[in-house]
């Protein structure tokens, strides 16, 4: 604690020159667990907006890249981008954002838009975190066979709201979260798709909210009409190193032409599902007529030596306004 508050008061001494940030949000709720931290409550995201107008310059990400590629990006410049495509985006994102006329891109999970099912990390928190009676599974996963057995919750027994899935479980829930979401995060889409499916036969359904599913096309065009942008994140938001090189290919490009159908324009942007890519990734987003990308590297943009198809960005949490601009300033290109 000592150590930081004095690289802080050599900070103020020594401020670093101000940079460019691009900021990564998913959702603006307030859900009863939000294990990876995704979620910011509305009025944080007001709080966030209104601070960032103060001492930053809300720029659109096309307006953002053109002008680090003329080398005329303020250093003040700030892009707001969601990633998945959540329905809260539209019913409580897109209304502040127009409230304070602050332009986003939203990157749109193409196969999850217009389903009935939730995003496989938010279905599987609520199966395991919130579910109040006995837990039993056996499954397979991967190849792997996966079980567990958790007893029914205590009464006045709740889920930690504050627990994220990078801080050490304290409860066989939680443990048993982060076992399955390690490994069904890497696995392909069809062992994801049958072991979700076993589970929801041995796990009573927990329902989610309707603002946790993902938008539908209607809604897709109305953010559009509205003056959002629209960008990819795949088709099936799986790993993309963790496909062969033609199904990579295939969910850069189809997720490209399904959202350019959806807002009958063009879509200039690509998110990378999870942050995951290499070089050749990287190159196949480039080749796709993408026109730039961004990754989930935590840093600020460098305007001297940077990637327009690897661009960092900065996690937006669910903390107050004057929290997110000390973030942004303390962050490193």
């Amino acid at each position: 604690m000592i150590g930081l508050r004095l690289r802080r008061a050599l900070r103020r001494l020594r401020p670093e020159p101000v940079r460019p940030a691009i900021l990564m949000y998913h959702r603006v709720a307030s859900p009863p667990v939000d294990p990876w931290g995704l979620a910011v409550a509305l009025e944080r995201f007001r709080d966030q907006l209104d601070a960032l107008a103060r001492r930053r310059a809300i720029l659109p990400m096309d307006a953002f890249v053109a002008a680090l590629k003329e080398r005329r990006l303020p250093a003040c410049a700030v892009a707001l981008t969601f990633d998945d495509g959540y329905r809260d985006n539209v019913t409580r994102a897109a209304p502040v954002l127009a409230a304070k006329a602050a332009p986003a891109t939203v990157f749109l999970t193409a196969g999850a838009i217009g389903g009935e099912l939730a995003f496989w990390w938010d279905e599987l928190a609520r199966m395991i975190l919130l579910q109040r009676s006995q837990i039993r599974y056996d499954l397979v996963v991967g190849g792997r066979q996966v079980g567990g057995d958790l007893p029914a919750m205590a009464p006045g027994e709740a889920p930690d709201p504050a627990w994220r899935a990078w801080q050490p479980p304290r409860t066989a829930r939680e443990a048993a979260y982060v076992e399955l979401w390690r490994l069904l995060q890497r696995v392909q889409p069809v062992q994801r798709a049958d072991a979700m499916e076993a589970l929801r036969r041995a796990i009573p359904p927990v329902p989610a909210d309707h603002e946790e599913l993902p938008m539908t096309g209607d809604e897709v065009a109305r953010l559009a009409a509205a003056g959002i942008a629209i960008g990819a994140h795949a088709v099936t938001h799986q790993p993309l190193t963790t496909l062969a090189a033609a199904e990579r290919r295939a969910e850069i490009e189809t997720s490209r032409s399904v959202c350019r159908d959806l807002v009958r324009g063009p879509v200039c942007g690509f998110a990378y599902p999870h942050g995951d890519r290499d070089a050749e990734t990287i190159a196949m987003v480039r080749e796709a007529g993408y026109s730039w990308a961004c990754s989930t590297r935590g840093a600020l943009v460098d305007p001297e030596d940077y990637n327009r198809f690897d661009l960092p960005r900065l996690v937006a949490r669910d903390v107050s306004g004057a929290a997110l601009l000390r973030q942004i300033e303390e962050a490193r290109p």
